[in-house]
Formats: structure tokens, sequence, C-alpha cells
């Protein structure tokens, strides 16, 4: 956490970066969440809740990671993905952390970046940082106080871009309905949390209410619903090996049987291991 933030700090005045934390643990909700973005200070850029896994197995992130760290350049692809800032040893870079270099050597190859505008109206700059962090309350706050031509036609260039993300958006949430429609309902909810009102959204809602009725995907979504109510509050307390045993393995055992079948149950299996030998461990 504090690593983001550091190099939040650094680069913030830059234009084109985008900073995400991504919370990828079993046992996180949204308030809890929520919670340590308070703790940590982790505003203003973007957050979410990745209890499925989709988005870590996505950049080859381990369950339950502590910290991870990963960076996407300019044209999609990993330009790093590690468990820390690992430092140049020697060289031109030497006592810098590869991370930062990878992100340099992006900026310069993209200069266009997230927003694919180089020239920003000075009033506008702010809009445009928070365009990067993809924080559009923040960022339409901002378009509101164009006052000149240039920041005026910014504004619309801006909201275009909005326009063509979100329908972009709802595109791929469609193609993903066929090939994986348990993720598909997961975008579709965060989707219209994003965008409550924007004009795709009672379609994407209608997307979600169809995919949640479908067999596999209400089984999956029962599987999180029924790990959060039954094994999460005792995972928190079984700070033991003993506790484990006594009060989350028959849990587990029962939850297994009716959701082991799943893909939601099958990540709990590995959090669960992975808490059993962690309190195993402890002195």
């Amino acid at each position: 956490m504090a690593s983001l933030v550091k190099d939040y700090e650094t680069y913030k005045k830059l234009h084109n970066i985008t900073f995400i934390g991504i919370n990828s643990s079993s046992t996180a909700t949204l308030k809890t969440m929520e919670s340590q973005v308070k703790q940590f200070n982790l505003k203003p850029f973007a957050n979410m809740l990745d209890a499925g896994g989709a988005t870590a197995a996505a950049y080859g992130v381990p369950r339950n990671a502590p910290f991870w760290l990963v960076v996407i350049d300019g044209s999609g692809k990993i330009a790093y993905n590690a468990s820390r800032g690992w430092f140049w040893a020697d060289g031109p870079n030497a006592g810098r952390t590869i991370h930062s270099t990878q992100i340099e050597k992006s900026l310069k190859d993209y200069p266009e970046g997230v927003l694919g505008k180089k020239d920003i109206p000075k009033e506008m700059e702010t809009a445009a940082h928070y365009y990067d962090l993809q924080q559009f309350d923040l960022l339409e706050m901002e378009l509101r106080k164009a006052a000149t031509p240039a920041a005026k036609e910014f504004a619309e260039y801006v909201r275009g871009r909005i326009a063509e993300s979100r329908k972009a958006r709802k595109e791929q949430i469609e193609s993903l309905s066929a090939s994986d429609p348990t993720q598909a309902y997961r975008e579709a909810i965060a989707f219209a949390a994003a965008f409550a009102k924007a004009p795709e959204s009672q379609a994407v809602n209608e997307m979600g209410r169809t995919l949640v009725k479908q067999p596999s995907v209400k089984k999956e979504i029962d599987a999180e619903a029924a790990f959060q109510q039954s094994l999460v509050p005792e995972l928190k307390r079984a700070l033991t090996k003993d506790k484990y045993q006594r009060f989350v393995q028959p849990l587990l055992d029962s939850y297994l049987k009716a959701y082991g079948m799943t893909q939601y149950g099958a990540s709990v299996k590995i959090a669960c291991e992975a808490h059993l030998q962690k309190v195993s461990e402890a002195k």
C-alpha cells in the first residue's frame, strides 16, 4: 500500500498514468475495502474489489497476496509483475526501481496514453488527471468549470472518449456473456455501479438480470454469498491452528460439499488452505 501511495505522489503530476488498487482477498467485502481505502489514504485513485479473483488471475497475481505490483504499458501488455518493487543493481539505472523505469519507458513510447491527447489546456489539467485515474464523478465536476473555448473543446473531447469507452465496455460484457457468463454478470454489476445514469445502463442491467438466472451463474453467486456469511466470520477469528480445526474446518467441509465444484468454491478451498498454513506457522 505504501509503495502504491509513494508512486502516486511521484507520478501524479504526469499525465497518462492510471493507478488502481485491487483487493483480491477472498474474505474482503466492499465495506472492509472502503475501510482500507480510508486507513491507507488510497485516494483519489481507483480501488476495486476482486474477491472472485478474475482480475488477479488475468495478471498472474497469486491468491490472497498481501501486495503485488503490476505495470501495464500503453499497449496493454504487462511491463512489470512482481511481489515488490525490485531495484536495478547496476547500469545507468542503478538504485532505481525497475517498475519506475518501465513506467517512464511506457510514457515515452505512448505519449498520448490513456487520454489519447497530448495538448491539454492549463485550466483542464486537474480534469485530465481525474480522467487518467478513471474518477468520472470528480472529472465531470472539473469539466463543468470549462470557460475558455479551448477548455470547452477539451471537455467535449473527454466526454466523447468516456461515451466511447462505455460503449466498448458494454460490447465486451455482451461478448463475455457467452464465454464466461459469471464474469460477465460481475462486470455488468460493476458497470451499473460506475455508470448508473449512462444511456447503456438499462441494457447492461438487463443483461445482469438475465445472466444471474442461469443455473451456473446463480451457483457461483450463491457460493460467494455462503462463503461470506458462514466462513468469513470464523476465518477472521481463527488465529490459531486449533481454532481453525475446531471452528473453520467443519464449516469448510460442509461448504465444499455444496459448492466445491464451483470456480468460487475452488478459490475458497485455496484461500482456507493458505489461512491454515499461516496460523500453523504462527508462534
